[in-house]
């Protein structure tokens, strides 16, 4: 019998998507067989946000479907441990520091410290008009709390 495939998983919405993105994604299968996105609701980026995501979901899932590093786009209202290493089989879940849209460690609550991985941030996008966006959004969400 062969080794079973170890499992990793990226949470975050992946909103206004960019190459710090698909930096921390692509590390992320580094360190794991198979990596599953999960894509966080409208809804839940509205509670954390105080605003919907730019891109609606179904898009930003589409998007992130495409990527090689990316083996599964599942959509979630929240990170659940249970259902994570359950119904999924995660063994690993990756935070990120400091990149927009992807979950940090802080973000993760109820998530064990032991299956928790941290990664470097990504690079920032280049972008003018993104990263205003970015940035207006971000301080959007620090009133929100």
């Amino acid at each position: 019998m062969g080794s079973v495939p170890r499992v990793g998983c990226v949470a975050g919405v992946f909103d206004l998507f960019h190459v710090g993105h698909v930096d921390v994604l692509e590390r992320a299968r580094r360190h794991c067989d198979r990596l599953v996105v999960a894509v966080l609701s409208d809804d839940w980026a509205l509670d954390a946000w105080g605003g919907r995501p730019f891109v609606p979901l179904l898009e930003r899932a589409q998007i992130l479907e495409h990527l090689r590093c990316v083996d599964e786009v599942v959509a979630v209202d929240d990170v659940r441990s249970g259902w994570l290493t359950g119904v999924l089989g995660v063994q690993t879940v990756f935070a990120a520091g400091a990149t927009d849209g992807v979950l940090g460690v802080g973000e993760l609550d109820g998530i064990p410290a032991g299956l928790i991985t941290v990664l470097p941030a990504g690079r920032g996008s280049r972008s003018p008009i993104l990263r205003a966006a970015i940035d207006q959004r971000q301080s959007r969400s620090s009133n929100v709390a």
